[in-house]
């Protein structure tokens, strides 16, 4: 009865290992940058979509670890007071950051999908020492190009701009600030990074007619 009872024991531990579950803590050293995202963040962007038509939102975002931290889900929206004072969301987007397995499995990817029309678009995608960049092309407005840093407060900044002839000259469309407001959340490292301040006067200027600003990047 023993040796049917160890047997037994031996038939069913692979049975009850495999039943475990398993969820990886740490991430693949190429999304280690977004741990240190995840949470809930808020704060302000000022947008530029088209002559003249500069738009203040209030922006959230929220980022997730998913599929036990071998990718990350982000989900942002932005506010906008209409002339009624009434708050309207005008922006919602979702995106998911993973690792390209069809490939070298180290190199990160970014599928984002917005409400505009339930476009989707694949970004070109780099890992910076302090934060990403993602660019993309408009048929309409040219080479758009997305980049996210932290400044010495811990806060994320995210800056947009445009260039119709092939990267020699810029045009600002896109700023934002955001904070972390969840409590408990992973500290941000603190870099020390600052984004220009002629980005916000050209802002306030304006620039080019975009359509869409971040029509391919999660706007939060």
């Amino acid at each position: 009865m023993m040796h049917r009872l160890l047997a037994l024991a031996l038939l069913l531990t692979p049975t009850l290992a495999m039943s475990q579950p398993h969820t990886p803590t740490v991430p693949p050293a190429p999304l280690a940058l977004f741990a240190k995202l995840v949470g809930e963040w808020e704060g302000e962007a000022t947008a530029v979509m088209g002559p003249g038509a500069r738009h203040i939102l209030r922006q959230t975002e929220r980022v997730e670890a998913v599929a036990g931290a071998t990718a990350f889900a982000v989900r942002g929206r932005g506010f906008e007071k209409m002339a009624d004072g009434r708050e309207q969301m005008t922006f919602d987007a979702f995106a998911v950051i993973y690792l390209d397995h069809d490939h070298d499995h180290a190199t990160p990817r970014m599928r984002t999908f917005t409400m505009q029309g339930g476009n989707w678009a694949d970004p070109e995608f780099t890992l910076t020492a302090d934060g990403y960049q993602c660019s993309m092309r408009d048929p309409r407005a040219g080479l758009i190009r997305y980049v996210m840093t932290f400044d010495q407060e811990g806060r994320r900044v995210e800056t947009g701009a445009v260039s119709r002839d092939e990267g020699a000259t810029w045009f600002p469309i896109f700023e934002m600030t955001l904070r972390r407001v969840n409590k408990g959340a992973p500290t941000v490292a603190r870099v020390a990074a600052r984004v220009p301040s002629r980005t916000s006067r050209a802002l306030r200027r304006g620039s080019p007619a975009v359509s869409s600003p971040r029509a391919f990047a999660v706007r939060a």
